[in-house]
Parts: C-alpha cells; structure tokens; sequence
C-alpha cells in the first residue's frame, strides 16, 4: 500500500479499513471560521491535499433554506385575455389590450369566449389515402399549369398547386 502524502492541517486525519483518507469538521474546533456554538465530531472522505473540510450537516445549519416559489393563482379569464383589443369580464371591467378601462366598468355586456373544437384525429388509412389524392391532384394541377397560355389561369393554377403542396406538406 502506497503511502499518501498528507497536507498539513491543523484537523485530525484517519484512514479508514478501506484505505481512505478521513478528516474531523473545522466546527471541532472552537472560535474557527464557521463555528455555530456547536462542536461537531463527525468524519468526512477526503483527497490527500485537503486542507480542512466542513461536513454536510454543518454546511445545512450555514446556508439558507430552499427559496420555494409560492404556485401561480390561476385567474378566472380566459387564456389570451389580454392580447384581446377589447375583453369585458364578468363583473363588466372593461380592458382594452389588458389595460383596464374605468369609465366604462358596467357600460358594455361580458365578452363570451367559445371554446375550441378540438381536432379530429385521422387514421393511418385516411392519411395515405389523402396522401394518394393529393399527389394526383398536383401532377394534374402541374400539367395543367405547364399548358395554359392565359396569365389569369396560370396564376390560379399556381395558387391551386401552392395550396395543396402546403397541405401535403402538413401531412407528411
């Protein structure tokens, strides 16, 4: 077993049965740096060129408690409320891009938000099949486009084509 060069330090120091290196907490030593009025005995692993060490306990008395971050309160208005031009609430407070209005508080009738309906989901089938549709469409739409001499048509050809390589592209 090698022998480790130890660094001198004015805390005691042992190995233990594995041959680690341990080291006393600076707080065993009255009127030190960190010391609380509690003299503490407890033995922390160490590096061979450690000059002291304060043990996890003594470190937690030290430092401050965990800043917990109280939950945010939801409101009662709807998502998006204050992006709105005009938003009127239940009690008639009236804002204007969220920035509440007071002259008119009861003047005008509450905004009625309606909710989404939510997206129906296609199958595997459905999807290829669109897929397949689309693709016919866009070969005949290209076609089309490639042989039409009129600017107005070619115009609503190409809007047409853009249209459907957009919602192709939304499936894929």
């Amino acid at each position: 077993m090698k022998k480790q060069k130890i660094q001198n330090s004015e805390f005691k120091t042992k190995s233990d049965f594995k041959g680690r290196m341990l080291m006393i907490c600076q707080n065993s030593v009255p009127a030190g740096k960190y010391f609380k009025g509690i003299i503490c005995n407890s033995w922390t692993v160490v590096n061979s060129d450690t000059a002291s060490v304060l043990c996890s306990q003594c470190v937690a008395q030290i430092a401050d408690p965990p800043i917990q971050r109280a939950s945010i309160i939801k409101s009662d208005k709807p998502k998006g409320w204050k992006f709105m031009k005009q938003f009127v609430a239940k009690d008639g407070t009236v804002y204007f891009k969220g920035i509440e209005q007071q002259n008119l508080k009861g003047k005008l009738t509450p905004t009625v938000i309606e909710p989404k309906e939510p997206k129906k989901k296609i199958t595997k089938q459905e999807k290829d099949e669109l897929i397949r549709s689309l693709g016919k469409e866009i070969t005949t739409l290209k076609s089309k486009l490639m042989f039409e001499t009129k600017k107005g048509k070619r115009a609503e050809y190409a809007r047409l084509l853009s249209k459907a390589n957009r919602t192709l592209k939304k499936l894929i």
